[in-house]
């Protein structure tokens, strides 16, 4: 199994097991089809668990600026 199909298959698991909302499933799949490389393929994995963990309120202080504003 090559890097790109793993990162794939993380997505792919990722989706299955969380119930994003569509636009950001969509939004991920037109960019994975449109740039299939293992860096992006990255890129997008990361997002999405950025995505996930906002949405369960679990940001981490890393993702908090100096302000305290919220950012993914």
């Amino acid at each position: 199994m090559t890097e790109l199909e793993k990162v794939a298959l993380q997505i792919s698991e990722i989706i299955s097991n969380f119930d994003f909302p569509i636009f950001i499933v969509q939004d991920v799949n037109k960019r994975l089809m449109d740039c299939q490389e293992v860096g992006y393929a990255k890129q997008q994995l990361r997002y999405l668990q950025n995505v996930k963990k906002a949405m369960l309120g679990g940001l981490n202080d890393r993702q908090t600026n100096i302000a305290g504003h919220q950012s993914v």
